[in-house]
C-alpha cells in the first residue's frame, strides 16, 4: 500500500517515506505511528489505540507517545499550532485529516529496488548512562556523555537513532533491554556506566542486541580523572568508533545467517559491507563479487558503487590483482560514482580517498579523508587510513599520530592490521627500524600472506642488522609474491623517490633481486 498526500508518498511495503524524490528519515515507530494514522483516518484514534496497535498493548509512558506523534508531524512539516495534517483532538486523541490517494500494489507488480532501504538500517537506542556512587558532578557528566553519543551516532547516515528526548524518559527507571526494543522498535540498545575512584574516572559499555539480549560488544576506559570536557569527548569518541565497526560486523552476520543466498539488493549490500571486516583475499573477492550483483539490480546505487571500489582497492592492495592503472581506474570510477550518488557519507568519501592515493595523489586523498571526518568526526578508518596516506607521503611523525589515534579510538576494529602497516612504514622511513619491526610484526601476524608488510618487515630486520632473519623474511616475500624484485617498488605510491630507495636499501640487504 503506497498513502499519497500533499507531495508526501508513504509506502508501507518498502517502509518508506518521501517528500518528491527524497527520502524523509524516520525512527521505526514514527513511521508505524504515522502509517497507523493515514490508514485509519476515517476515525479519531485514542492513545489506548495507538499503543494496542504500536506498542502491542505494553505499558508506554506519556512522553514516549508525545514524542512519536511531534516525530510523526515533524516528518510530514505539520506543527503543533497548525495541525493541518495530524489534528489532536483533546480528551479524544488524534486523527489524519489530510486528503489521501491510496495506491496498491498486486504481487505480480515489478516494483523497481528501492535506492535506499531505510528499513534496512540498523536502529540504535542509547540509554542513558548511569552514574556509579552517586557523585553529583558525575551525574551532569553522564547526562552529558549520553547526549554526546546519541548526538554523534545520529551524524552516521547507516544508522537510525532514536532521539535524546525520548530516551531521557528512561533515567533513573529499572531498563530491560528487550522491553526498551519492543517500546522503540530498535534492534540495538546501548548502555553503559561511568564511576569516579583513586583519581580516575572508568567508562563501561555494552551494545546489546535487543531481541535476544546478546552482548555484540563491551569496553571498559580508565584514564585520569582531569577536564571533565575533554574525557567526554574522548569517551563519545571511542563509543561511536566502536558502535559503527560492530553494527557493520554485526548486521552482516545477521544477514548472512538468515539470507545467504538472498539477492535482494539490501541483503547484498548488507553481506557485501561486512566483508570488508573479513580481511582475508577470500573476503575481498566475495566483496566484489556481491556489490557486482547489487549493482546489477540498481547501477546508481552509491553505497554497491562505494563497496566495489573499496573491494577493488583491497584486492590490490593485498596483491590478489595488480596494482596498476586499470585497477585504479576501476577504482577511481565506482569511487566518484559513490560520491556524486545523492548525499554521499563518510564512506564514500573515504574510499575517494584510497582511489587518490592509489593513482599518486597524496594531497587529494587527505582533502577526501577530511571531507569524510566533517561529516562524522568519530571515524576511525578515515584516522587510519590518514596515516597510511601521510606515510606514503612521507610524512611519518604526522601518520604515526593519526594511525596511534585509530587504534586508540577503534581498539577492536578488524582492520587495525592497516593501522600497523601504516605505522611500520612511517617508522622505518624515519630510521625507526626497532618500532617498524614491532609494528610490522604485528601486520605478519595478522596476515602472514601480505607481500607488503612482509616487506617492511624484512627491510627492518636487515636495516637491524639481523640478516639471517632478513633473509628468511626475503624467502617468506617470495612466496607471497613470485614476482616481487626492487623493480616492483615502482608500483607503489611513494610521493618521495628517496622514501623508495630506502625501502629498497634495507630489501637489497635482505637479498632481493633488482629485476
Amino acid at each position: 500500500m503506497r498513502y499519497l498526500f500533499e507531495n508526501f508518498a508513504l509506502d508501507t511495503d518498502r517502509r518508506e517515506l518521501r517528500r518528491g524524490s527524497d527520502l524523509v528519515p524516520l525512527e521505526p515507530k514514527v513511521f508505524d505511528l504515522l502509517a497507523y494514522v493515514v490508514g485509519k483516518r476515517e476515525r479519531v484514534v485514542s492513545k489506548d489505540d495507538m499503543i494496542a496497535s504500536i506498542w502491542d498493548g505494553r505499558l508506554v509512558s506519556e512522553s514516549t507517545l508525545t514524542t512519536c506523534i511531534n516525530g510523526a508531524r515533524c516528518a510530514i512539516g505539520d506543527s503543533g499550532d497548525d495541525q493541518r495534517l495530524i489534528k489532536t483532538l483533546p480528551r479524544k486523541g488524534i486523527r489524519f485529516v489530510g486528503t489521501v490517494r491510496e495506491e496498491r500494489f498486486t504481487g505480480d507488480v515489478n516494483l523497481p529496488s528501492p535506492a535506499a532501504d531505510l528499513s534496512g538500517k540498523p536502529s540504535v537506542a542509547v540509554l542513558p548512562f548511569q552514574t556509579m556512587g552517586g557523585d553529583a558532578e558525575l551525574e551532569g557528566f553522564t547526562d552529558g556523555l549520553t547526549e554526546d553519543i546519541i548526538t554523534a551516532l545520529s551524524r552516521i547516515k547507516a544508522l537510525w537513532v532514536i532521539a535524546r528526548n525520548t530516551m531521557m524518559t528512561y533515567k533513573g527507571r529499572p531498563i530491560d533491554v528487550r522491553t526498551v526494543g519492543e517500546d522503540l522498535g530498535v534492534r540495538y540498545v546501548l548502555e553503559g556506566s561511568v564511576r569516579k575512584a583513586d583519581g580516575r574516572l572508568r567508562m563501561t559499555a555494552q551494545l546489546v542486541e535487543a531481541e535476544t539480549g546478546h552482548h555484540v560488544w563491551a569496553e571498559k576506559i580508565d584514564r585520569p580523572s582531569g577536564s571533565l570536557f575533554e574525557l567526554q569527548d574522548e569517551f563519545t569518541q571511542s563509543i561511536v568508533a566502536s558502535v559503527q565497526t560492530q553494527l557493520i560486523v554485526s548486521e552482516g552476520k545477521s544477514v548472512a545467517r538468515t539470507a545467504e543466498t538472498a539477492s535482494n539488493l539490501g541483503d547484498l549490500v548488507a553481506r557485501a559491507r561486512v566483508r570488508l571486516y573479513h580481511r582475508t583475499v577470500n573476503g575481498f573477492d566475495e566483496l566484489v563479487c556481491l556489490a557486482q550483483k547489487a549493482l546489477a539490480l540498481d547501477p546508481d546505487n552509491g553505497e554497491a558503487c562505494q563497496l566495489l571500489a573499496t573491494g577493488i582497492w583491497h584486492q590490490a592492495y593485498r596483491g590478489s590483482i595488480p596494482w596498476d592503472r586499470a585497477a585504479a581506474d576501476r577504482v577511481m570510477l565506482y569511487a566518484l560514482r559513490a560520491v556524486v550518488a545523492g548525499h554521499a557519507d563518510e564512506y564514500a568519501h573515504w574510499t575517494l580517498a584510497l582511489a587518490h592515493l592509489m593513482a599518486g595523489q597524496h594531497r587529494r586523498a587527505i582533502v577526501s579523508l577530511r571531507s569524510a571526518l566533517d561529516i562524522n568526526p568519530s571515524f576511525s578508518l578515515a584516522y587510519g587510513s590518514l596515516g597510511t596516506v601521510l606515510a606514503w607521503a612521507g610524512e611519518p611523525d604526522e601518520s604515526i599520530a593519526n594511525n596511534e589515534l585509530a587504534l586508540k579510538i577503534n581498539p577492536r576494529d578488524p582492520l587495525n592490521s592497516h593501522r600497523y602497516l601504516g605505522l611500520a612504514l612511517a617508522h622505518y622511513l624515519a630510521s625507526r627500524y626497532v618500532k617498524a619491526l614491532e609494528n610490522a610484526s604485528q601486520v605478519i601476524e595478522a596476515h602472514s600472506d601480505w607481500w607488503i608488510g612482509i616487506m617492511i618487515y624484512a627491510a627492518s630486520l636487515a636495516q637491524s642488522g639481523r640478516m639471517d632473519e632478513a633473509s628468511l623474511a626475503c624467502a617468506e616475500l617470495l612466496r607471497a609474491k613470485q614476482d616481487a624484485t626492487l623493480a616492483s617498488l615502482g608500483v607503489l605510491p611513494f610521493a618521495k623517490e628517496n622514501d623508495r630507495i630506502h625501502v629498497a636499501e634495507g630489501l637489497r640487504k635482505a637479498g632481493l633481486a633488482e629485476q
